[in-house]
């Protein structure tokens, strides 16, 4: 993601092993966005398998840990980092995949509004032809606070269903764009959940990015 304030980029990596289970790593990144060189790294030990960044307009950072530790004490949680890397909140039960106002099942994804509304993609494993039966494929709204407000879709391929809401783009009318990556489409809603449109002329969509009227969807493993 970029940078709203000094332009430079974010970005994380799993720590070399698509995994940071017991890495001291930094997998939160910022690089010069000409020269590429690391201007900051935090994060090391804390996150088990991070998976969408999110910075907000104030240069916070959003981070999704989509997995638990093996000890249960990290993971299913949305960690916000203030730009250096001082933890300010966390949503979810770390290491609790669970349905319950409050906690998250391999979140994606995460995006917040103009007000700081929060906007969660969660469930990470229902994107597979045989999904398992704890598997989620939701939008879960939340305050600014990091308190629970609601949730749309369920895992499925009918219009507002998921499989696998995996990244999460608003664009200059407040709409909220779902790469809903293994029904290969598009789904757009208002910030209430109402289903606006379906786009079906992409792929296996893995990332959205919206500047000005331009949609980047980054497609992967069609």
């Amino acid at each position: 993601d970029i940078d709203p304030i000094d332009g430079n980029v974010w970005a994380y990596d799993r720590c070399g092993a698509n995994t940071c289970e017991g890495s001291s790593v930094d997998p939160v990144v910022k690089l010069d966005r000409k020269t590429g060189k690391l201007l900051k790294s935090f994060g090391g030990g804390m996150i088990v398998f991070p998976h969408g960044i999110h910075i907000d307009k104030q240069g916070n950072v959003w981070m999704n840990d989509g997995q638990a530790s093996k000890d249960g004490t990290k993971g299913h949680q949305v960690i916000k980092f203030s730009p250096d890397g001082k933890v300010l909140m966390r949503i979810g039960k770390a290491g609790v995949a669970g349905t319950a106002p409050g906690e998250l099942n391999m979140p994606n994804d995460v995006i917040t509004n103009d007000k700081g509304e929060i906007f969660v993609g969660d469930g990470h494993n229902g994107q597979n032809d045989n999904p398992p039966p704890d598997a989620t494929g939701r939008i879960v709204k939340f305050t600014k606070d990091g308190k629970y407000i609601k949730e749309w879709g369920v895992v499925g391929t009918k219009p507002g269903e998921f499989r696998t809401p995996h990244a999460l783009a608003l664009d200059a009318k407040g709409r909220l764009f779902v790469a809903d990556r293994g029904n290969h489409r598009i789904q757009i809603f208002d910030q209430d959940g109402k289903l606006l449109d379906e786009w079906e002329q992409f792929s296996r969509i893995s990332g959205l990015f919206i500047q000005g009227d331009a949609l980047y969807a980054i497609d992967s493993e069609s």
